[in-house]
């Protein structure tokens, strides 16, 4: 009578294109090829896995990355052309397995952190845990070539090496801003901190593999100069009023 009038059920009435039923994907097609993915997934993650503990024994017994892709592809029980459907190449292989142990790593540390309340202690276990890790019968040789890869990768792929020990690094940087929180250590960028103290700690690390300092002995060196950095006074403030009674204890407040 004058009006537009829609037809119940139209594309116009629903917003939306009516697929007709022949082009349907049916159901059981889709539940079939979720199954097919979902295994191909979980094989692909297994032969990865297969090739990281490759790379891992064999930077382990030599001490060196100076392995070579069909070296660890044998090792590994695999083929190449299977190695390179899970990674680019052996750069890729070295920031997965970086990234693996950062993991496992942050695991490690945050259960040690967990041990302890008090900020301050949560701090000291981090940086003490590095060391005692390091310290653990046969892992300066495998900790060098983390070491030494890190180095070289950093120049090549920051932003990838970055997201790769971002679990170690994250852990830190919270741990800094729970002690910030609490008033024991200035309020600065917690993240950016996080970055030069794990820097340092790496480099501290080196010296470890290169025979030049033992970690046990190195480490309360190093805490004690992390501890310093943290605990200063910011650029362009006046003095601070947290003083320590005595290095890695708790402060007290004037």
């Amino acid at each position: 009578m004058g009006h537009n009038r829609r037809m119940p059920f139209s594309t116009e009435a629903n917003d939306r294109p009516v697929v007709p039923a022949r082009d349907r994907v049916p159901a059981w097609q889709t539940r079939a090829l979720g199954r097919s993915l979902e295994a191909a997934r979980a094989r692909s993650v297994e032969q990865m896995e297969r090739f990281l503990q490759a790379a891992r024994s064999l930077a382990d017994e030599t001490g060196s990355a100076a392995f070579t892709v069909p070296q660890v592809a044998a090792r590994a029980g695999l083929s190449l052309k299977t190695f390179y459907r899970c990674f680019r190449g052996k750069d890729d292989l070295l920031l997965a397995l970086l990234e693996d142990d950062s993991r496992i790593g942050a695991g490690l540390l945050s259960a040690a952190v967990e041990e302890h309340r008090e900020p301050v202690a949560r701090l000291r276990a981090y940086v003490d845990g590095i060391f005692s890790m390091v310290a653990l019968a046969g892992a300066v040789g495998y900790a060098g070539v983390l070491v030494r890869e890190h180095r070289r990768l950093s120049e090549d792929y920051p932003e990838e090496l970055r997201g790769a020990l971002a679990p170690m690094v994250d852990l830190l940087s919270r741990e800094i801003t729970r002690a910030a929180d609490a008033g024991l250590v200035r309020r600065d960028d917690a993240a950016r901190d996080a970055q030069t103290i794990f820097g340092l700690l790496l480099s501290a690390i080196h010296d470890v593999t290169m025979g030049r300092a033992d970690p046990l002995e190195l480490a309360p060196y190093v805490w004690g100069f992390c501890w310093a950095g943290l605990h200063g006074e910011p650029r362009g403030e006046g003095p601070h009023r947290t003083v320590v009674a005595s290095l890695g204890e708790t402060p007290v407040t004037e």
